[in-house]
């Protein structure tokens, strides 16, 4: 499975040992480090099986570390590399330098807190966020040499946590929009992601300008938060040819990825991972 783009701006399927994960080539070729795996590869017992990464949902955790170990030696790197935030369901932004490196990669506790997101120019580190129905958006700017990493779910779309980590990279790296390229990683798609009318009334407020994001029918609403995402990113600045989605719904897609939708909260979490070499 792969998308079809041959241009830089194209993902696909890779495979490392046991770990399969979506990558992006074209930035692999430049220096970068990224990928968001499946669930596929791990240790993990059900009804975490098998590759779960994440240390805060109730795993063994030797279990979780030996998966962590495993998916940072496919992108040659160690725990000791891996950065990784709380994820706070918010719309903070950091950026990380060496001072930073293992935080959160073994105990959750010392994971950086209070930010969703997170940009590094430092070669060497590897961000690290955690997945199980919300979006992760990359994010390499190939001018600047550096890259990010936001995770959001439903709460950082409505506080426009993408754009927020394009204008961090403005202000830390000198990053130009135009030159930042991103990826938008699997997610629940529109197709599983029902709300309520308060919501959709919220959504359409607060992104007046877009279009096509919340379909009705009846009284039942779904919304398109990728859609929401790359439209904010275009008004921003990022332009369409340097921007790709893998539309996958992790959902639908539960034989894939961990699904805390699907699987009602009890689950495993994906990992997305990104770092200059």
């Amino acid at each position: 499975m792969k998308n079809t783009d041959s241009s830089v701006m194209a993902w696909e399927w890779a495979k490392n040992g046991d770990i399969y994960y979506i990558t992006v080539p074209g930035w692999s070729r430049q220096g970068v480090k990224i990928g968001f795996t499946s669930r596929s590869g791990g240790g993990s017992r059900s009804p975490y099986h098998q590759l779960n990464l994440g240390l805060h949902v109730g795993d063994e955790y030797d279990r979780v570390v030996a998966n962590r170990k495993d998916v940072v030696a496919a992108f040659a790197s160690s725990l000791n590399d891996m950065v990784c935030c709380q994820q706070v369901h918010g719309s903070e932004v950091i950026l990380v330098d060496e001072n930073m490196s293992g935080s959160g990669s073994e105990i959750y506790a010392t994971a950086l807190p209070g930010y969703d997101a997170m940009i590094c120019d430092t070669p060497g580190l590897l961000l690290a966020t955690f997945y199980a129905d919300c979006f992760p958006v990359f994010f390499f700017d190939p001018v600047k040499r550096a890259v990010g990493l936001a995770h959001s779910g439903w709460k950082g779309v409505m506080g426009n946590i993408a754009v927020r980590t394009v204008q961090e990279m403005q202000q830390h790296f000198n990053s130009r929009p135009e030159d930042i390229q991103v990826l938008i990683g699997p997610g629940i798609q529109q197709c599983c992601f029902e709300i309520g009318s308060d919501l959709a009334d919220r959504v359409r407020q607060e992104f007046s300008p877009s279009t096509n994001i919340i379909y009705s029918n009846g009284d039942a609403y779904r919304w398109n938060l990728p859609e929401t995402i790359r439209q904010s990113l275009f008004q921003s600045g990022i332009r369409e040819k340097n921007l790709i989605s893998c539309d996958l719904c992790t959902s639908c897609r539960s034989d894939l990825f961990f699904s805390y939708r699907k699987e009602g909260g009890i689950t495993g979490r994906m990992a997305a991972v990104i770092g200059l070499e």
